[in-house]
């Protein structure tokens, strides 16, 4: 449920009474709250899956500049912190899809495809050009791309 939809539902209670006539704008805010922690959970993860795979990207076609050493070892540590993260949107969207029954309104099948076809240039760039090289940023998009490939495959095999 949307937080506006909380605010129609206490002005509803509030017009035509609850019962008791007691009106409680806490339980309504801290209900309101609650159900939408978790779509707030979802955006977070979100906004730092997609930071991180842009930034693994414009890390291997970019060169990265002066700071390249630097950025990639940021990258580097980040990549646990990552797939923690998609572990978190899995295990929240798998709780979604088997106790609520709805549609999910977040779509991290994309990553998938984004991480895999990141993986399937790079190591065609790799393999097929002098100007990349397996390196240490070639290894972390490998290991994350298939990690990610890994668990959205659990997910699949796993359906509700």
């Amino acid at each position: 449920m949307s937080w506006w939809l909380s605010i129609i539902e206490y002005l509803r209670n509030a017009e035509n009474g609850n019962g008791n006539g007691q009106f409680n704008i806490k339980r309504t805010v801290v209900k309101a709250l609650a159900e939408n922690a978790i779509d707030l959970l979802f955006y977070i993860v979100g906004f730092f899956t997609t930071l991180y795979f842009f930034m693994a990207a414009y890390l291997f076609f970019g060169g990265g500049g002066n700071y390249y050493d630097v950025a990639i070892r940021i990258f580097n540590s980040l990549s646990e912190p990552y797939l923690g993260s998609v572990g978190i949107y899995v295990i929240l969207k798998e709780i979604r899809k088997r106790y609520q029954k709805t549609k999910s309104r977040h779509s991290g099948e994309y990553f998938v495809l984004a991480w895999l076809s990141l993986f399937l240039i790079a190591i065609s760039l790799v393999i097929f050009t002098s100007e990349f090289a397996f390196d240490e940023l070639m290894s972390a998009i490998t290991t994350v791309s298939m990690a990610i490939a890994v668990i959205f495959m659990g997910g699949v095999i796993n359906k509700p």
